[in-house]
């Protein structure tokens, strides 16, 4: 019998026949044993359901659920692994070894079910971004409270009795669920910080392409939620969100005022 803490990979997925076969064959092609791998695809069609009947799954169901939160919980509930590992359908694993360096920074001091950590991820699928890896060390809890430090939920682990005492994702919450669902953790535990690209994450998503003033408006949401303030008091915490974003969504329009300027020479 392995003696090994046992991982297990929840999918979630909808209507991306494509994204969901990388999924698959990203994670059957993990060295990392004990694994098992759940599925929990919205209703997406008959094809979609073959190709889960064939694949090598622990558990797999294709029926409407109440979005991706909702799917995501219902894949947390069927886990019976020590660890929990989130790999949305179209995301994948770096390499073949990237669970088994995951698992092996949660299992280092032989406490896996009560760690959590994350790594870098590798962004695809958007032309300006391709290539470019983000995921922040050290971690600070300041600088990710304020949005300014993002964690990749993708990159991201977590041990079974820490999932279990912060309970399910907020499916009320919108697309900044998974935030808030760290910033919960991080209150109860320092992340570990694993200094290895573990994900590809496919960019194309929707909570990748949001406005920068409602990303900020979720951070600001999630300080109410669990009663954090990264200075301390809620208006002066709220001030410098404000200044934050304003810097941001500067950058942004500069950015963006710049890639429409017309060369001049050349070809």
């Amino acid at each position: 019998m392995s003696t090994e803490a046992a991982l297990s990979v929840i999918t979630i997925s909808y209507h991306d026949p494509d994204g969901l076969s990388r999924t698959l064959r990203s994670v059957a092609e993990q060295t990392y044993s004990p694994l098992e791998h759940i599925v929990i695809d919205g209703g997406s069609g008959d094809d979609v359901a073959k190709m889960l009947e064939n694949a090598r799954l622990s558990y797999w169901q294709s029926q409407p659920d109440a979005g991706r939160y909702d799917a995501m919980n219902q894949g947390i509930d069927r886990a019976t692994g020590d660890v929990v590992w989130l790999m949305h359908s179209g995301d994948c694993f770096a390499a073949r070894d990237s669970a088994s360096l995951g698992m092996a920074a949660l299992n280092e001091s032989g406490a896996a079910r009560d760690r959590w950590g994350y790594g870098r991820a590798r962004i695809v699928g958007d032309p300006n971004r391709e290539g470019l890896e983000w995921g922040y060390s050290p971690f600070e809890m300041r600088n990710f409270a304020l949005g300014i430090r993002p964690i990749p939920h993708q990159a991201a682990l977590f041990g079974m009795n820490l999932v279990r005492g912060l309970g399910h994702y907020d499916v009320h919450f919108g697309l900044a669920a998974d935030h808030l669902y760290m910033l919960k953790a991080a209150q109860r535990q320092r992340p570990i910080v694993i200094d290895a690209v573990l994900c590809e994450f496919d960019a194309g998503g929707a909570g990748s392409v949001r406005p920068q003033h409602e990303h900020f408006a979720d951070i600001r949401r999630a300080w109410d939620s669990v009663g954090y303030y990264p200075w301390h008091q809620r208006d002066v915490t709220v001030l410098a969100s404000r200044a934050i974003e304003y810097t941001a969504r500067s950058k942004q329009l500069a950015r963006s005022l710049l890639s429409r300027r017309p060369r001049v020479g050349g070809r």
